[in-house]
């Protein structure tokens, strides 16, 4: 994974080089697993993700396991898998407006990223300018 912090901007903690196998969650702790460095509001975003892929699948009855949805990268995240990348603003946006639309289980990042403001958040109603009033002797 990588994170945003200056001095772990080289630090990749998905396994690349370590091997290919994912860690198995329900295993006890080892001091060989990897530290993810990640403020509670990034947790919380994670968090956020994983439910919203969760109820999205259930609610629309999507064949399709969430935790694979979750583990397996996406274009979405520009070649990231959202475990890695929800804890990101951008990326977490992006997979709430991904599941929220019903897009599929993958999206053009840039498609995405148009439905949001430049900062990663959803994009304001734009106020519809008027037509210009006519002069009344046009009116009739």
């Amino acid at each position: 994974m990588f994170t945003t912090l200056p001095t772990l901007d080289a630090v990749r903690l998905d396994g690349a080089g370590w091997g290919s196998a994912l860690p198995d969650p329900l295993d006890p702790d080892s001091p060989h697993d990897l530290p993810v460095i990640a403020t509670r509001r990034r947790l919380i975003r994670l968090a956020l993700v994983a439910a919203e892929t969760g109820a999205r699948f259930q609610r629309e009855g999507v064949d399709h396991d969430p935790m694979a949805w979750m583990l397996t990268t996406r274009e979405l995240f520009d070649g990231r898998d959202a475990i890695e990348a929800a804890l990101e603003l951008r990326h977490c946006n992006r997979a709430i407006l991904l599941h929220g639309l019903g897009l599929g289980l993958d999206a053009d990042p840039e498609m995405i990223d148009y439905l949001c403001d430049e900062d990663g958040s959803p994009p304001r109603r734009p106020r519809r300018a008027r037509p210009p009033r006519r002069p009344a002797a046009d009116r009739s």
